[in-house]
């Protein structure tokens, strides 16, 4: 019951998380990399208390720096600016069950990198999520420009995602999911920096700032920890089960948070990238 309990805390991190990003970020113009060069900054002071009571060796090989660097660059620089991008236009409820189809590519890029087979269930669930992306843009129309600008954001942070996390598993022969993190998070603090610097006065403007960073603590930093311990607690594929029901959950508490209009196709497409997640997710 404690891991089942852990996995829903986690995925109402992921989806607060999305909640809080587009609160904070609304109708703002700031290029999206600073909007997440800024959220990492917090995200990694979290990481580093959690590193307090894990054991800890950034002494690594310059192989893993570099695919890390290549796994920070696909995740944080491109897949999250397209993300925080659409957030910016396009209601969450929309870019988010798009930007959470990011199963599909990891299996095609982690066959190719990771020689990770490709299943039949892949296939399978390929099609849910595909079929459900076409009912959130059909459920979307009433954004007009908006839902397409949401869409074609929520699916480049989908392809880029899944390039992210495949590297990320190349990264984890040399070092621990904590190791990674903190060094990709570190990686892209040292890169964005002097574009914060220079965009603080239109942080402090267009940004709600509290909400950006603590949206960055529960994505970056909570969420992936209780997922892990759940994981640890009742396995990856029933944990996944409570991850999978994200794009559903976030469409719900955007309607209920946020006032997003959820029309019944919107929330349909949502559910059906979930279930897609679900098959994803089974052994």
């Amino acid at each position: 019951m404690y891991g089942e309990i852990l996995a829903l805390m986690a995925a109402l991190s992921f989806s607060g998380a999305a909640l809080l990003y587009r609160a904070g970020v609304k109708n703002s113009d700031i290029h999206p990399l600073v909007l997440s060069g800024f959220r990492g900054i917090f995200a990694l002071m979290f990481m580093l208390v959690v590193a307090l009571f894990y054991p800890v060796n950034l002494a690594k090989p310059p192989v893993f720096y570099l695919i890390v660097a290549v796994s920070m660059l696909a995740s944080f620089v491109a897949g999250d600016s397209a993300f925080l991008y659409g957030l910016q236009r396009a209601p969450v409820s929309i870019v988010y069950p798009v930007a959470y189809t990011f199963s599909i590519s990891t299996s095609v890029f982690s066959h190719f990198l990771l020689n990770e087979n490709l299943a039949m269930k892949d296939m399978l669930a390929a099609v849910f999520i595909i079929v459900g992306v076409f009912f959130v843009y059909r459920g979307s129309n009433s954004y007009k420009s908006n839902s397409l600008v949401g869409i074609l954001a929520g699916l480049t942070a989908s392809l880029f995602w899944g390039l992210g996390v495949s590297t990320m598993g190349l990264a984890l022969h040399w070092g621990s999911s904590i190791e990674v993190n903190i060094s990709r998070l570190t990686l892209l603090i040292l890169l964005t920096s002097p574009l914060i610097l220079n965009n603080r006065e239109k942080l402090r403007e267009q940004v709600k700032l509290s909400y950006l960073a603590l949206g960055g603590i529960m994505g970056i930093g909570i969420g992936p920890l209780l997922f892990m311990s759940s994981i640890g607690l009742i396995g990856a594929s029933r944990s996944s089960i409570f991850i999978s029901s994200t794009p559903a959950l976030t469409v719900v508490l955007s309607n209920v948070f946020l006032k997003e209009k959820t029309s019944g196709k919107l929330l349909l497409g949502a559910l059906l990238v979930s279930v897609g997640l679900l098959i994803v997710s089974i052994k």
